[in-house]
């Protein structure tokens, strides 16, 4: 099972806010700030596949969403597959709701005699940029400058050319690849892409959930946070904050590119 690392009580920089997408619905966007938080344990890495077939195994549970794997097809690279895909053990879960993520966490709650769950916004942005309000989990450096030139959102069909010819000169976050051809990396892949703290991947890789409402207005629709591999480099800044859906409730959204990360109680 996966490690837990220690969030300190205290105050840490948040924000600024930056949302880039589904702004109609956005709630107007918080200046940087300092908020104060309690102690809290997060996991190290986000849920992998191995872990969330244990959790099947075990439980039975019936999951709504469907196994992705890498394949060699150039044309769309990361694929549905029928069967549990072995090879992926070590990557993000993928494709699981809000509430199958919580399921996941009542399991392990049991498993370990701890209270697990899933972070609200700040506990996650805390976990990720430590106290001193930096960008990144490793500081201020651009984890891909070759293409800062991208879009927001969404990313087009200028990135898919791009990627089929152009190599990431320095990849510090598994950001910016078009959906087609782009793929996750396994969990700590990347060295650089380490919090204060000890967690990795918390810049692009997958998006993960929290419980922290998008709109306060709409409680049907929470946040998600982190960026991930087919969204925009600019995803992976760490005030970036972005909705699952506004459609589609969190109790029933599902994407190849969310998955989610565990915190424990103190």
């Amino acid at each position: 099972m996966n490690a837990f690392v220690t969030v300190p009580a205290g105050p840490f920089i948040y924000g600024p806010e930056a949302t880039y997408e589904r702004l109609a619905q956005a709630p107007p966007r918080k200046p940087r700030q300092v908020i104060e938080l309690d102690a809290f344990q997060i996991a190290v890495h986000p849920v992998t596949y191995g872990e969330w077939k244990i959790f099947l195994d075990e439980t039975g549970f019936r999951w709504g969403g469907q196994w992705w794997a890498i394949g060699d097809d150039w044309r769309r690279r990361y694929a549905l597959v029928k069967d549990y895909p072995l090879a992926m053990a070590n990557y993000p879960i993928v494709d699981v709701s809000q509430a199958e993520a919580l399921a996941y966490c009542e399991w392990l709650s049991k498993k370990i005699g701890r209270t697990c769950g899933l972070p609200t916004e700040f506990q996650w942005e805390k976990a990720a940029r430590g106290t001193d309000g930096r960008t990144y989990p490793w500081g201020e450096v651009k984890p891909r400058p070759e293409i800062q030139w991208q879009r927001r959102f969404p990313v087009g069909p200028e990135t898919y050319l791009f990627s089929l010819l152009v190599l990431p000169r320095r990849e510090w976050a598994r950001a910016g690849w078009y959906w087609r051809n782009g793929t996750p990396l396994p969990v700590g892949s990347i060295p650089q892409n380490v919090s204060p703290y000890g967690c990795y991947d918390m810049a692009g890789n997958i998006w993960e959930w929290t419980t922290s409402l998008y709109n306060p207005s709409l409680p049907d629709f929470h946040v998600v946070k982190g960026g991930s591999w087919g969204y925009s480099i600019h995803h992976t800044q760490l005030f970036v904050r972005s909705a699952c859906s506004v459609t589609t409730p969190s109790v029933d959204y599902r994407a190849h590119g969310t998955g989610f990360r565990v915190i424990v109680d103190l």
